[in-house]
C-alpha cells in the first residue's frame, strides 16, 4: 500500500475508533446510572414480606446492590474499552501484515483459537452473557422471578453469575450463560402489578351465586387487595361431580399477590364450610359402584365358620372374603367389602 494511502487509512480508522470508544463509554455510563437510580426507588428486596432478623434488611440489600453494580460496570469498562482498542490497533496494522509469512499468521491464529476456545470458554461465555443481561436487561436487581418453580428476587448480577434470593432466603447461584438460556417468569419486568387468582372446586350441586359471592367477598376482605376493579369470579369447568372455579383480584406487588392468595384460600375454606358447600372432598366413591336400589345383606356365619359372603339382590359381589374386623360377640363387619 502506498505511504500516502496508508496514512489516510490510519486517520480514518483512528477517527472511527475514537468515536466508537466514546460512544461505548457513554453507553456503559448511562446503563450504570439507570441501574443505580432504580435501586434507590426500590422499597423491598424480598419476594415475600417478612420480619427479617436483620436490622434494616432493605438498606443492607440496597447497599450491596449499589456496590455490585459499580463493580460490574467497572469490570465491563476495564474489559470492553481495552478490547475495542486492540481491535482498532489490529485494523491499523492490518495493511502491514502482507510482509509476514502466511505460515506464521496461521500458527498465531491457531494458538489464539485454542486458548480462547478451550481454556477461556466458560469465562468468556459467562462474561458475554453478563454483558447481554447488563444492557438488554431481561432481569434486573430487585426483580421478582419464578425460575425452576422457585419464587424469589434477583439479589445480585455479576459478570459471571446471577444470585436469586428465594422466598425462604435461600440463595440460588446460576451462571449467566445458563441464565439467559432458560425460561423464567419475571413479575416486574414492566411493572409490579399482578392479577392474582385462586383455583378451587365445589360440589356439582352447589349454588354458584352463593359460591361467587363468597369468593368475591374473600378477595375484597384481604388487606392486600388493590381496589382497581371488583374481583372476578369465573366458572372454569363443569365436571361430573365437581365445578372448577377461579377468583382473581389485583395486588400492587408480587409479594402482596402471594399474601392475597393466602388470604383468599383461608377465607374460602372457612366461609364455604360455614355455608354448607362441599369443596374438594365431595363424596368420592371408592371401589365397586353400588346401585341406588341395591339391597345389601350380609350373611353372618356361625362362630365356627371362618368365612362369610356378602350378597346384593341374591348375586355375589365377589368370592368368599376373609373378615376384616371382628368384635367379642363374633359379628363380622361387611361394610369394607365394597371398597
Amino acid at each position: 500500500m502506498p505511504s500516502g494511502t496508508y496514512w489516510t487509512y490510519c486517520g480514518v480508522v483512528t477517527v472511527i475508533g475514537v468515536l466508537l470508544l466514546w460512544r461505548t463509554r457513554q453507553r456503559i455510563k448511562s446503563a450504570e446510572s439507570a441501574s443505580q437510580e432504580r435501586l434507590e426507588k426500590l422499597k423491598r428486596f424480598d419476594a415475600v414480606r417478612t420480619e427479617s432478623p436483620l436490622d434494616d434488611p432493605a438498606d443492607q440489600a440496597r447497599g450491596r446492590a449499589h456496590g455490585s453494580v459499580e463493580m460490574r460496570f467497572s469490570l465491563i469498562r476495564a474489559t470492553i474499552l481495552p478490547a475495542l482498542s486492540l481491535v482498532i490497533l489490529a485494523f491499523l496494522i492490518l495493511p502491514l501484515l502482507g510482509a509476514v509469512p502466511a505460515a506464521v499468521l496461521t500458527l498465531l491464529a491457531a494458538v489464539v483459537g485454542v486458548v480462547v476456545g478451550v481454556a477461556a470458554k466458560p469465562a468468556l461465555e459467562n462474561f458475554f452473557a453478563g454483558l447481554v443481561i447488563s444492557f438488554a436487561k431481561p432481569i434486573r436487581i430487585g426483580d421478582t422471578v419464578l425460575i425452576d418453580e422457585l419464587f424469589g428476587t434477583i439479589e445480585d448480577i455479576t459478570v459471571t453469575h446471577t444470585i436469586i434470593k428465594a422466598w425462604d432466603w435461600r440463595r440460588l447461584m446460576i451462571p449467566n450463560h445458563s441464565m439467559i438460556g432458560r425460561e423464567f417468569v419475571n413479575y416486574s419486568i414492566i411493572d409490579r402489578y399482578q392479577w392474582a387468582y385462586v383455583e378451587f372446586w365445589v360440589s356439582a350441586d352447589s349454588d354458584l351465586a352463593t359460591v361467587g359471592d363468597i369468593a368475591v367477598n374473600a378477595a375484597k376482605a384481604s388487606a392486600q387487595f388493590a381496589g382497581y376493579e371488583e374481583p372476578r369470579f369465573w366458572v372454569m369447568e363443569l365436571g361430573k361431580e365437581a365445578i372448577r372455579c377461579w377468583i382473581a383480584a389485583w395486588a400492587d406487588t408480587p409479594s402482596a399477590a402471594w399474601q392475597l392468595a393466602h388470604d383468599v384460600r383461608t377465607s374460602l375454606a372457612r366461609d364455604l364450610r360455614a355455608a354448607g358447600i362441599k369443596t374438594h372432598a365431595y363424596q368420592h366413591r371408592f371401589g365397586l359402584p353400588v346401585p341406588p336400589t341395591a339391597d345389601l345383606s350380609c350373611e353372618i356365619p356361625a362362630p365356627d365358620q371362618p368365612r362369610r359372603q356378602c350378597m346384593e339382590g341374591g348375586d355375589r359381589l365377589g368370592d368368599e372374603i376373609e373378615p376384616s374386623r371382628s368384635d367379642e360377640s363374633g359379628e363380622r363387619d361387611c361394610g369394607d367389602m365394597l371398597l
